[in-house]
C-alpha cells in the first residue's frame, strides 16, 4: 500500500480528542436572571422593621439615636467578598493555573541542537559540525524540523552521508505519528491539563465566596443580635432605677415596705450585671465579626456599638424568594459541580493518554535535502535535491504500565463520579434546609411579635396594678423578664430569617458582587 494512502486511512479511522476545540454547553438565557436574581435575594436595609418594643437610653429615657456611620450588610457582604484573605488567597489559583499553562506550552517551545566534532588522528581524518532545529505541533503530534551541516575530510564508506558539498547541507521535513501518539501525547496532555486548571479557577473562587459568605453573615447577624440585646439590657437597668425613686418616696410616706426597697435594689445590681454580660456578648461578636470586616491593608477592624443599625431591616417573604427552578438554577451555578465535572474531563484525558500508550508507536517522516557548494564527489551525487519518506515503529510487548495507568483511572473515573453524585445531593439538602428555614422564621416571626405585644401590654397593666397597689415587686419584675425574654426571641428569630437568607443565597450559588 502507498505511504499516502496508509498516512490517510491512519488519520481517518483514529480517534481524536482536542480539548483546546470543546465547546461548554451554551448558557440559558434565563440562567443570568440579571437584576430579578439578585433583587428577590436583596435585604433592602432602607425598610425597617417596626419593632412594638421602644428601646431607650437608661439614663435619658429617649429612643436611641441612630449610629452616625452604621455598619450595613450589603456594605460588609461585599467588602468580604473584595478583601477577605482566604478569598484573595484563592484568587491566586488563576495565578497558579497561568504559570502552569505557561510551563505547559513549554513543551511546544523551538528547539535548538548543535553538534561539532574532529577526528584528528587516524586513517579517517575529518570535521563535522551541524546545526538543527525542530518546532513541536499541537496538531496530531507532529513536528516539523529543519537544519544545516557540514562535514569535510575523509569518511568511511558507512559514513558517507556525513560528508557535504563545500557550502554544507540543508535539510527540512515532518515527523508525523500515526498510531501511538497521534491522539495524544506527554506534552498535549500536560496543555490540556494546563487548560482545565484555567478553567478551574473561577469556580474555586466562587466555592470560597460562598463559604465564607455564610460565617460572615452568621457573624454580622450575631453581632446586631448582641446589639439589640444590650439595648433590652438598658431598659430593664433604667426602669429598675427610674422606679427607685418613686418607692422611695413611698416608703418615706409610708406606702411600701423597707423590703421593696432592698428588692429593687437588688434588680438594679442584678440588671447592672446582665448589662456587663451583654457587653461582653457584643464585644466578643465584634471581635469575630472583625474577620471579616476589615479596613486598608486588610487589617481587621473591631465594629463599635455606634456602628450598629438603629434599626433591624424588615424580613423578605419567602414566597418571593424561593422558586421551584433554583434546584436546576444551583446545578448550573455551584462551583462543587462545576468542579467536578472539570475533574472528570481530566481523568478522561489521563484514561485516553494511557489507551493511546497501548498503541504500537508508528511515525512517518517525510524530509528534504540539499547539499550546496563546490561538489566533493565526481560525478556530483550530492547535488541534487533529496526527497524521503520513512516508517519508524515501536511497541513494548507487554505493555503493562499503560494498562495499569488505565485500570486505575477507570476506577477514578468511577470514584469521582459518586463524589460528584453526592455533591448534588448535598446541594438540593442545603436548598430545602435553608427554604425551610426560611419559611419557618417567616412563620415565627409573626408569632414572636405577637407574643411580645401581649407580654407589653401585661408589663404596662402590672406596673399600673402596683401604682393601684394591687400588686407587688416580685410581679412587675416577672412580666419586665418575661417582656426582655420576647424580645430577645423575636430579635433572634429576625436574625434567624437574614442568616437563612444567606444560606439559601449560598445554596444557590449566588455571590454578593458581580461576577
Amino acid at each position: 500500500m502507498p505511504i499516502a494512502a496508509l498516512l490517510i486511512l491512519a488519520l481517518w479511522f483514529s480517534p481524536s480528542f482536542v480539548y483546546a476545540e470543546q465547546q461548554e454547553t451554551p448558557t440559558r438565557k434565563g440562567d443570568s436572571r440579571g437584576g430579578a436574581m439578585h433583587s428577590r435575594l436583596y435585604v433592602n436595609e432602607s425598610l425597617h422593621y417596626p419593632f412594638p418594643l421602644p428601646l431607650v437610653d437608661q439614663k435619658t429615657e429617649t429612643p436611641l439615636k441612630k449610629a452616625r456611620k452604621p455598619l450595613l450588610f450589603n456594605q460588609l457582604m461585599q467588602a468580604v467578598e473584595a478583601d477577605f484573605p482566604l478569598i484573595l488567597a484563592a484568587l491566586e489559583a488563576g495565578e497558579i493555573a497561568s504559570g502552569e499553562m505557561l510551563a505547559a506550552k513549554g513543551g511546544f517551545d523551538l528547539k535548538l541542537n548543535t553538534s561539532a566534532g574532529v577526528n584528528a588522528l587516524g586513517y579517517y581524518q575529518n570535521e563535522m559540525a551541524g546545526v538543527k532545529l525542530e518546532q513541536p505541533l499541537e496538531k496530531f503530534g507532529a513536528s516539523l524540523f529543519g537544519g544545516y551541516k557540514l562535514g569535510s575530510g575523509n569518511f568511511a564508506v558507512w559514513d558517507g552521508g556525513l560528508r557535504t558539498n563545500s557550502g554544507g547541507e540543508i535539510s527540512s521535513g515532518i515527523k508525523l505519528p500515526l498510531l501511538s501518539g497521534r491522539v495524544i501525547d506527554k506534552r498535549r496532555l500536560a496543555l490540556w491539563q494546563a487548560r482545565i486548571s484555567q478553567d478551574r479557577a473561577q469556580p474555586i473562587v466562587l466555592q470560597k465566596k460562598l463559604e465564607v459568605s455564610k460565617k460572615a453573615a452568621s457573624a454580622y447577624w450575631k453581632w446586631v443580635a448582641a446589639g439589640k440585646k444590650i439595648e433590652i439590657a438598658k431598659r430593664l437597668l433604667f426602669l429598675a432605677e427610674n422606679r427607685h425613686a418613686t418607692l422611695e418616696s413611698s416608703h418615706k410616706e409610708g406606702e411600701v415596705p423597707r423590703l421593696a426597697i432592698t428588692e429593687n435594689s437588688r434588680l438594679i445590681v442584678e440588671r447592672q450585671s446582665i448589662l456587663i454580660s451583654s457587653s461582653r456578648l457584643v464585644e466578643q461578636a465584634a471581635i469575630a465579626l472583625s474577620l471579616y470586616w476589615r479596613g486598608e491593608e486588610g487589617v481587621p477592624k473591631v465594629p463599635t456599638l455606634r456602628m450598629l443599625p438603629a434599626n433591624l431591616a424588615k424580613p423578605l417573604n419567602p414566597d418571593k424568594i424561593i422558586r421551584s427552578e433554583d434546584v436546576s438554577f444551583a446545578m448550573r451555578k455551584r462551583p462543587e459541580i462545576k468542579i467536578f465535572d472539570l475533574k472528570l474531563k481530566e481523568i478522561d484525558l489521563k484514561a485516553q493518554k494511557a489507551r493511546n500508550d497501548t498503541l504500537p508507536r508508528l511515525d512517518l517522516i517525510a524530509a528534504l535535502s540539499k547539499d550546496v557548494g563546490s561538489p566533493v564527489y565526481n560525478p556530483d551525487i550530492k547535488g541534487p535535491l533529496e526527497a524521503g519518506v520513512y516508517l519508524q515503529f515501536e511497541v513494548p510487548l507487554q505493555r503493562r504500565a499503560a494498562k495499569g495507568r488505565a485500570k486505575v483511572l477507570s476506577a477514578q473515573m468511577a470514584q469521582v463520579i459518586r463524589k460528584k453524585q453526592f455533591a448534588v445531593d448535598q446541594v438540593v439538602a442545603e436548598i430545602r434546609d435553608s427554604s425551610s428555614a426560611l419559611r419557618q422564621t417567616w412563620l415565627r416571626i409573626s408569632q414572636s411579635r405577637k407574643n411580645l405585644e401581649l407580654a407589653v401590654e401585661i408589663e404596662k397593666a402590672e406596673r399600673e396594678k402596683l401604682t393601684e397597689g394591687d400588686s407587688d415587686l416580685f410581679r412587675v419584675n416577672l412580666r419586665e423578664q418575661q417582656t426582655a425574654a420576647a424580645a430577645a426571641a423575636l430579635i433572634n428569630t429576625i436574625v434567624e430569617h437574614f442568616v437563612a437568607l444567606a444560606y439559601y443565597r449560598a445554596s444557590i450559588g449566588v455571590p454578593y458582587r458581580a461576577e
